[in-house]
Protein backbone atom coordinates (compact mmCIF):
# COMPACT_ATOMS: atom_id res chain seq x y z
CA UNK A 1 0.00 0.00 0.00
CA UNK A 2 1.44 3.60 -0.63
CA UNK A 3 1.29 5.90 1.53
CA UNK A 4 0.46 9.75 0.69
CA UNK A 5 3.10 12.07 0.19
CA UNK A 6 0.31 14.99 0.26
CA UNK A 7 -0.33 16.97 3.71
CA UNK A 8 -3.83 16.07 5.26
CA UNK A 9 -6.01 18.55 6.27
CA UNK A 10 -7.64 17.54 9.66
CA UNK A 11 -10.45 19.49 9.40
CA UNK A 12 -9.79 20.29 12.94
CA UNK A 13 -9.94 24.06 14.21
CA UNK A 14 -6.85 24.72 17.17
CA UNK A 15 -9.37 25.57 19.61
CA UNK A 16 -11.25 21.97 19.34
CA UNK A 17 -8.39 20.38 21.00
CA UNK A 18 -8.57 20.39 24.77
CA UNK A 19 -4.85 20.60 26.03
CA UNK A 20 -5.95 17.76 28.92
CA UNK A 21 -7.27 15.11 26.12
CA UNK A 22 -4.90 14.18 23.08
CA UNK A 23 -7.17 13.71 19.99
CA UNK A 24 -6.83 10.36 17.83
CA UNK A 25 -7.20 10.94 14.54
CA UNK A 26 -7.32 8.75 10.98
CA UNK A 27 -4.68 10.12 8.57
CA UNK A 28 -3.42 8.31 5.59
CA UNK A 29 -0.67 7.19 7.26
CA UNK A 30 -2.82 5.73 10.31
CA UNK A 31 -4.24 6.76 13.33
CA UNK A 32 -2.06 9.72 14.70
CA UNK A 33 -3.03 11.97 17.79
CA UNK A 34 -2.82 15.81 18.15
CA UNK A 35 -1.53 16.76 21.43
CA UNK A 36 -1.74 21.12 22.66
CA UNK A 37 1.38 21.15 24.41
CA UNK A 38 0.35 24.89 25.56
CA UNK A 39 -0.83 26.35 22.85
CA UNK A 40 1.81 24.50 20.61
CA UNK A 41 -0.08 21.50 18.38
CA UNK A 42 2.44 18.06 17.73
CA UNK A 43 1.36 15.06 16.15
CA UNK A 44 2.78 11.66 16.92
CA UNK A 45 1.83 8.27 15.86
CA UNK A 46 -1.23 7.14 18.65
CA UNK A 47 0.28 4.11 19.33
CA UNK A 48 3.49 2.60 21.28
CA UNK A 49 6.25 1.06 19.32
CA UNK A 50 6.31 -1.49 22.26
CA UNK A 51 2.99 -2.94 21.67
CA UNK A 52 0.74 -0.68 20.43
CA UNK A 53 -0.41 0.69 23.49
CA UNK A 54 -2.84 3.59 23.34
CA UNK A 55 -0.37 6.55 24.21
CA UNK A 56 -2.86 9.08 23.65
CA UNK A 57 -5.22 7.36 26.55
CA UNK A 58 -1.44 8.28 28.70
CA UNK A 59 -0.61 10.86 30.92
CA UNK A 60 1.18 13.77 29.49
CA UNK A 61 3.59 15.89 31.05
CA UNK A 62 6.63 18.47 30.53
CA UNK A 63 6.08 17.60 26.73
CA UNK A 64 6.46 13.77 27.09
CA UNK A 65 3.56 10.99 27.01
CA UNK A 66 3.85 8.11 28.89
CA UNK A 67 2.47 5.10 27.60
CA UNK A 68 -0.38 3.27 29.99
CA UNK A 69 0.25 0.02 29.42
CA UNK A 70 4.26 -0.21 30.30
CA UNK A 71 4.86 3.35 30.86
CA UNK A 72 7.87 4.05 28.15
CA UNK A 73 7.93 7.61 27.50
CA UNK A 74 8.98 9.35 24.51
CA UNK A 75 9.29 13.51 24.10
CA UNK A 76 6.34 14.68 21.95
CA UNK A 77 8.47 17.19 19.84
CA UNK A 78 11.47 14.59 18.81
CA UNK A 79 9.71 11.70 19.42
CA UNK A 80 12.46 10.19 21.15
CA UNK A 81 12.23 7.28 23.88
CA UNK A 82 13.15 9.22 26.78
CA UNK A 83 12.97 6.90 30.10
CA UNK A 84 15.89 4.61 28.71
CA UNK A 85 16.89 5.89 25.65
CA UNK A 86 19.84 3.96 25.59
CA UNK A 87 17.77 0.58 25.81
CA UNK A 88 15.89 0.80 22.88
CA UNK A 89 15.83 2.81 18.97
CA UNK A 90 11.75 3.20 19.74
CA UNK A 91 11.08 6.29 18.26
CA UNK A 92 7.40 8.09 17.60
CA UNK A 93 6.65 9.07 14.17
CA UNK A 94 5.72 12.58 13.59
CA UNK A 95 3.42 14.89 11.87
CA UNK A 96 4.65 19.04 11.01
CA UNK A 97 1.54 20.87 12.14
CA UNK A 98 0.64 23.75 10.58
CA UNK A 99 -2.69 26.14 10.48
CA UNK A 100 -4.23 26.18 7.54
CA UNK A 101 -5.74 30.05 5.87
CA UNK A 102 -8.88 28.68 7.02
CA UNK A 103 -7.68 28.15 10.41
CA UNK A 104 -8.09 24.15 10.48
CA UNK A 105 -4.93 21.84 11.60
CA UNK A 106 -2.56 20.51 8.65
CA UNK A 107 -0.49 17.41 9.26
CA UNK A 108 2.59 17.15 6.52
CA UNK A 109 3.21 13.81 5.94
CA UNK A 110 5.33 11.56 8.49
CA UNK A 111 8.93 12.17 7.98
CA UNK A 112 10.11 8.95 10.06
CA UNK A 113 7.96 6.30 8.71
CA UNK A 114 5.53 4.80 11.13
CA UNK A 115 7.32 2.20 13.97
CA UNK A 116 5.02 -0.27 14.18
CA UNK A 117 5.51 -3.42 16.48
CA UNK A 118 7.98 -3.56 19.54
CA UNK A 119 10.95 -1.52 20.14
Amino acid sequence: MTRSREPFDTALARAELDPSRPRPIETPWGTMALFDLGGEVVCVQAFCPHLLGPLFQGSVAGGAVTCPWHAWRFDLRSGERIDFPRTSSAKLARCRVRISPQGTIVLDPPSDGLAQGRG
